[in-house]
């Protein structure tokens, strides 16, 4: 992603400045999945809108909202559908603010067996 970084010309600090603006101070973008380790770590690049998960105090693991993508245009991909504002003033005042290669918000709503609703036949 660094090489289509520099080609597509994603502001990176506009991106961190405006995740924590708009989801929490808590909220990052520079997290990615390490698929060796199964875990997210730490990254320089917007990769990931997630906020660390705590128990007792103790950090477990990571909320993750959404995904930043830049291999057609650059756009983020909101899994979390009760984050779509934020998403989307997110997305306008990024493209107000910058030049370069605009944000693109695309939803994939996530909808899982276990969240109790009733089944459609």
């Amino acid at each position: 992603m660094a090489e289509l970084q520099k080609a597509v010309g994603v502001n990176v600090e506009l991106v961190e400045e405006l995740v924590k603006k708009h989801f929490g101070s808590e909220y990052t973008s520079k997290v990615a999945y390490n698929f060796h380790n199964g875990r997210y770590i730490p990254s320089p690049l917007p990769r990931r809108i997630a906020a660390p998960q705590k128990l007792f105090g103790f950090p477990i693991g990571w909320k993750v909202l959404g995904e930043f993508s830049d291999n057609i245009g650059f756009r983020l991909e909101l899994w979390d559908s009760t984050c779509l504002r934020q998403a989307e003033t997110l997305t306008e005042e990024y493209n107000k603010k910058t030049d370069a290669t605009k944000l693109e918000l695309q939803t994939f709503f996530m909808h899982w067996p276990a969240a109790g609703g009733k089944r459609v036949a």
